[in-house]
């Protein structure tokens, strides 16, 4: 009999290094080990004359365990020089970019970590399966099971079945014969499940199982000649509604059901027959789509032709918002089959700078305007040609000049607001708050601060009031003064420099009290120190040369203002000789010959 090696003992059982691996001897005792797994005996395997089968002798287990010592030391070896798993995965990887490995190395084979079953609260181990995601509420009935309830409601087309407090069911009443006892609230009902509700509408009965595959040939033909058929609204589900058509389950967008499905109620549809257009029939009748758009684009322009009759532009009617955009506002009019018109933000309100959130909400109800009607049958609608422009009435109550108290409401950087009226605002710019150049509102006025102001320019186009701060104390009863170019103006010498004399234009507010002589205007001498002639507070005559363009400061002249008085002296005075009859200059005598 053979005798079969120990697989622990035997030298061909060790693991081998790679060293060894590739030598002859350590393939043969590779084929060795193989033979003796499939049962072979290998030729040097044979035992000696007088050899059993029985236990190896004390002299061959003694000779075995160093031998297994050995392999386990050779086992430990080699786990030493193993690669970690991430450097197995660096080379990996490598090699999948091209990169062949070096001669003599071999594919080591990843060793697989076993994962620790997880126990549970008792003890026992759990389950390593992975389960898969929540499975659905099963449907409370079954298609094709009988089943009974109380009737809740008779409609025109179906009947609405409480079964037994677990669903609301619903019965098409086609599927009843012309004899037939329509039952009332409160009588039984059986019917067997044709849809069971599992996707979201209601439960539909049937007492005609097979009028499924009777109706799908007709579904089908209507799907390709485009036909209308008609169908029964059994359950509002996500993104429409479902059908049944006589046993036949479709489905509805919601686009397909109300031109306005954002402000549809389809709850209201349920238990009603429609006609509907198939707009796909796949599958064999299990996945129908069909719609009922087309009809109600037909049904809304024959109402649009009719109501368009009814308007004519300059009429005045009162609509309902819709929907509200940047740009304007979609109005509804009750009185004409709810046509819509547009109210473009120009034609919203008196404000330009007003936005149309703030001004409409959807729900809003106000009388419009027809303005026009176009050739496309566009609506264009006014609510400002409605509405009192506030501006147009407070163009008389605040013009320029005026003085009046008001509140400082708000501070930005350019200046401060203060509240006129409820729809009209006045500005403090910066530059007009302080005689003297100031960097921030805020280091003269405050929020909530009463300040007495005059109305400097009212600007009914871009609706913008301008005021300015008013004058107080004496200055109060000096007359004001029209800053122009070649105006004369009486100022006031504030502060005499080199460069020239800073002074303060009588009666004037803002930016414009600010005036400034040149020292090459002021008709003294070059060199002339301008602190001696021109003391604080002297009152002085001088004319506008310019006015600053971007600062709105006066360019003033004493030097200009003397010479223009000097050519008007002489002109009066060339004309007083004339009229007292003078000979006058040889220039005025030949003048007065080539008249005649």
């Amino acid at each position: 009999m053979t005798e079969i090696t120990d697989p622990v003992g035997s030298e061909a059982a060790t693991p081998a290094s790679p060293a060894e691996t590739s030598t002859p001897e350590a393939n043969g005792n590779a084929a060795a080990s193989a033979e003796t797994a499939r049962g072979e005996t290998p030729a040097d395997a044979v035992p000696a004359e007088g050899s059993t089968t029985d236990a190896p002798t004390p002299e061959a287990k003694a000779e075995s365990e160093p031998k297994a010592d050995e392999a386990k030391a050779d086992g430990e070896a080699k786990a030493d020089g193993a690669k970690t798993d991430g450097e197995a995965k660096a080379d990996g990887e490598a090699k999948a970019d091209g990169e062949t490995p070096a001669d003599g190395d071999k594919p080591k084979k990843k060793r697989k970590r076993r994962r620790k079953k997880k126990k549970n609260a008792d003890g026992s181990e759990a389950s390593s399966e992975r389960r898969g995601p929540p499975a659905t509420e099963r449907a409370p009935f079954h298609v094709g099971e009988e089943v009974f309830g109380l009737v809740t409601s008779i409609l025109e087309n179906a009947i609405m079945i409480d079964l037994a407090g677990k669903a609301l069911a619903v019965f098409d009443r086609g599927e009843m014969e012309a004899d037939d006892l329509v039952p009332s609230e409160g009588d039984r009902f059986v019917a067997r499940v044709h849809q069971d509700g599992g996707r979201g509408g209601l439960v539909v009965l049937t007492r005609k199982p097979l009028r499924e595959e009777e109706a799908k040939p007709i579904v089908e033909k209507a799907h390709k000649e485009g036909e209308l058929i008609r169908g029964l609204v059994t359950g509002v589900i996500k993104g429409g509604v479902e059908v049944d058509i006589q046993g036949v389950r479709a489905f509805a967008p919601a686009s397909g059901i109300d031109l306005h499905p954002q402000n549809a109620n389809f709850a209201g549809l349920l238990g009603s027959v429609l006609d509907f257009k198939v707009l796909q029939y796949e599958k064999a009748g299990r996945d129908v789509v069909v719609t009922r758009r087309p009809m109600l684009e037909a049904e809304a322009h024959e109402r649009r032709q009719k109501a368009r009759e009814l308007l004519e532009e300059g009429q005045v009617r009162e609509g309902v918002v819709r929907t509200v955009v940047e740009w304007g506002a979609f109005v509804a009019l009750p009185s004409a089959e709810n046509l819509e018109g547009l109210v473009h933000v120009t034609e919203a309100s008196h404000d330009p700078r007003a936005r149309m959130a703030d001004l409409f909400k959807p729900g809003d109800k106000f009388d419009v305007k027809i303005t026009k009607i176009d050739e496309k049958g566009k609506i264009w609608l006014s609510r400002k040609e409605l509405i009192e422009d506030p501006w147009a009435a407070a163009k008389e109550k605040y013009k320029p000049g005026t003085k009046l108290k008001t509140t400082i409401t708000k501070i930005l950087n350019f200046g401060a607001f203060t509240k006129l009226d409820d729809d009209i605002e006045g500005l403090l710019h910066v530059a007009d708050l302080s005689f003297t150049r100031i960097d921030s509102p805020e280091s003269v006025v405050k929020v909530g601060e009463e300040v007495e102001v005059v109305v400097h320019r009212f600007d009914t186009k871009n609706r913008k009031v301008s005021l300015h701060p008013a004058l107080t104390g004496d200055k109060a009863d000096e007359k004001p003064q029209k800053i122009a170019r070649n105006a004369t103006l009486e100022v006031e010498v504030l502060k005499a420099e080199g460069p020239g004399i800073v002074v303060r234009v009588l009666g004037a507010t803002g930016r414009g009290a600010r005036g400034f002589i040149p020292a090459g205007q002021t008709g003294t001498e070059r060199g002339t120190d301008l602190r001696k002639h021109f003391k604080m507070g002297t009152k002085l005559t001088v004319k506008v040369l310019d006015v600053d363009p971007r600062r709105g400061e006066p360019k003033l002249s004493i030097s200009r203002l003397a010479q223009d008085e000097e050519r008007k002296a002489h002109k009066d005075y060339r004309k007083k000789l004339a009229e007292e009859g003078g000979f006058g200059t040889l220039g005025d005598l030949l003048k007065k010959h080539l008249k005649k």
